[in-house]
């Protein structure tokens, strides 16, 4: 009954359509296909997404709506064209349809000389029903190829259209003997074939992206010899269109079938493009192009802060592993990060309370800066993923735009959990249990047995160590709920260069880029001129890639201020049991959430809670007995996590 309404409603309209004018019918499909894209339009998300994708910042948002418009208004007035074949003569080609004397000719040739006959090879790219009439009106016998569509009566309404003109229309379905049988009597092949061809497809470079195409075609030039012309039509401006048929693209059997057939559909991929190029507009970005593509973009947003980049590219550096572990090659999965910033914190209140509102992020755009904005406009992904509030709403906003998955660390501040595909909370961050959130009892670290060595090996390169005892300490900084006073942390070092004395250790020391002025001198006095610190790193003065990291690997013993959960959870993950002092809180009265946590991960043996009265006692005890701590399964449970969305 479906079919039959549908069947009604179309001829209905193609009667209609003939007996108006050639240009009010045009106006018509072109009036339709706004109202689709203001309506309905719910393909815009991967138009715009493979738009972001191919071209990467070169549109600003407001021409990638105008490109996604034409789009739809090219494909409408497309239809009220085929719906008109019937009425569409050789003079209609001759007026309307431009096509160069040396294109036709290139093709006649062909068949004229070689006798093999031609395959046209397009694309879904301005009206492409009308390449057809085109190739009939020139004297060609044409086939086209076509995919059976579900509705039966209206399929082959649809069908009558395109071979009313002399076409003959070859069904998917039972294309391969009839496409070999019309090349070998000299005729001609019309074959769309710029959509995803699944897993099994021949993967070329498409705007510097792996897409999958389908064989068939390449194949059947190299089993008949046929030449494959790239067959363009521009439509220029209403019902006047524009032809152009590119030089034989086949090439002669090498004897290696795979090579043959990837050179053939590589000049294609190269070909389209350029064409898509030039005329973005006139191609229909509303297929998932990039549906079966191995190459997938992680988008890692920061805010600035290097424990939330960290842990965004410790997530990131595990999609990339699974993937890897999944059969994919490494360099499939690309990582890129993108740092933002609001022009102040006003503004980034306001575009909060925006997008919670439903306004796209280009609305928003007034909230960063002119070069924060830029690089968020050029920015693509498959995933993102973002640490931290002030990048939690950004990362919603891609996700929707981009039509991505998104991951977030940490508590997203305002916005709520279940928009995200998955969220890593921290237990101490106290949210309601979802089933789209994996709860944590530390923060995201990346270290791994085999990372620990190769950073204790470049350390080693650096640092002369000779006792096989080394104490680590790892000193950060004031945060909201903390500070960091001089007078502890020189407690606190005099405390662990004395248990290095007993125990016969060397120190290695670092600070953070938290660490205040006033807690860096003390540390320069008191640790600068002694004999076994064999590292004094001040991290806002100088600093080496994987310095911590190298400090984790070396030390037996570790000690950490608590302030930073994420510094603490990396200890834990070099496989050590580190002690942990607190600094001053700067409210009291008020429990905090890394108290909570600290509290939860000693309860388990993963941290010793110290102080200066007894920290000394804590580290040689961790010298002469060292626990080893409980498993350590955080790690783990993201991987598992992440698989299920991967």
């Amino acid at each position: 009954m479906e079919d039959y309404i549908l069947y009604l409603i179309v001829k209905a309209e193609a009667f209609f359509l003939r007996l108006l004018p050639l240009r009010l019918s045009l106006w018509i499909g072109r009036s339709f296909g706004s109202a689709i894209y203001y309506l309905i339009g719910k393909r815009k998300q991967v138009a715009r997404a493979n738009l972001r994708a191919a071209f990467r910042g070169r549109y600003k948002p407001a021409q990638l709506n105008r490109i996604i418009k034409r789009i739809y208004q090219n494909l409408s007035q497309s239809y009220v064209e085929l719906l008109r074949f019937p009425r569409l003569d050789e003079a209609y080609v001759k007026k309307y349809i431009k096509v160069g004397d040396a294109d036709v000719e290139r093709v006649r040739k062909a068949l004229k000389e070689d006798g093999k006959g031609a395959i046209y090879l397009t694309a879904h790219f301005g009206n492409w029903e009308l390449s057809s009439l085109v190739g009939s009106a020139y004297g060609f016998k044409m086939n086209v190829l076509a995919r059976w569509q579900k509705f039966e009566r209206l399929n082959g309404y649809l069908n009558k259209m395109r071979g009313s003109k002399g076409a003959r229309v070859i069904f998917k379905e039972d294309a391969k003997e009839e496409i070999m049988q019309a090349l070998k009597d000299n005729e001609v092949v019309g074959i769309l074939s710029d959509q995803d061809g699944g897993k099994r497809g021949e993967f070329v470079d498409f705007f510097g992206r792996k897409a999958s195409i389908a064989k068939g075609v390449a194949q059947f030039s190299l089993r008949t010899g046929a030449p494959v012309f790239p067959v363009f039509i521009i439509r220029e401006k209403g019902p006047y269109h524009r032809i152009s048929i590119e030089d034989d693209i086949s090439v002669l059997p090498s004897g290696d079938i795979k090579k043959d057939v990837h050179e053939i559909l590589q000049r294609f991929a190269a070909v389209l493009q350029s064409y898509i190029e030039k005329h973005p507009d006139q191609w229909l970005w509303l297929h998932k192009r990039w549906k079966s593509t191995p190459t997938k973009y992680v988008l890692v947003i920061s805010d600035g802060k290097a424990g939330h980049l960290k842990q965004s590219l410790a997530v990131a550096g595990m999609v990339k592993d699974l993937r890897t572990e999944s059969g994919y090659e490494e360099k499939d999965t690309i990582i890129e990060a993108l740092e933002v910033r609001f022009k102040n914190g006003y503004l980034r209140a306001v575009f909060d309370m925006g997008t919670l509102l439903g306004f796209d992020l280009h609305r928003l755009s007034f909230c960063f800066p002119k070069e924060a904005y830029d690089r968020i406009n050029a920015a693509y992904a498959d995933f993102i993923i973002s640490c931290g509030s002030p990048a939690a709403g950004i990362a919603l906003s891609l996700k929707k735009e981009l039509n991505a998955k998104a991951i977030v660390v940490m508590r997203p501040n305002v916005y709520p959990v279940e928009g995200y595909d998955l969220a890593i909370i921290p237990l101490h961050d106290k949210i309601k249990k979802t089933p789209k959130a994996v709860f944590t009892k530390g923060a995201v670290t990346g270290l791994t047995a085999e990372s620990l060595s190769k950073y204790a090996s470049a350390l080693r390169e650096r640092v002369d160590i000779t006792k096989g005892s080394v104490i680590g300490v790892l000193i950060g900084g004031d945060s909201k709920a903390y500070a960091l006073d001089a007078d502890l942390v020189t407690a606190v070092l005099d405390e662990a260069l004395h248990a290095a004395e007993e125990l016969d250790a060397e120190v290695l020391i670092t600070t953070s880029r938290r660490t205040s002025g006033a807690v860096e001198n003390a540390v320069k006095t008191l640790a600068g001129g002694a004999g076994r610190v064999k590292l004094l790193l001040i991290a806002n003065e100088s600093n080496f890639e994987g310095a911590i990291e190298g400090i984790l690997a070396l030390s037996n013993i570790l000690v950490a201020s608590g302030e930073s959960i994420a510094m603490v959870t990396e200890a834990i993950a070099s496989g050590r049991r580190p002690v942990v002092f607190m600094p001053r809180k700067k409210r009291p009265l008020f429990r905090t959430k890394q108290e909570s946590a600290l509290a939860n991960l000693e309860k388990e043996g993963l941290v010793r809670l110290s102080d200066t009265g007894r920290i000394k006692k804590d580290i040689c005890d961790s010298g002469r007995q060292p626990a080893p701590p409980a498993a350590f399964s955080d790690m783990d449970l993201i991987r598992s996590a992440l698989s299920k969305i991967i």
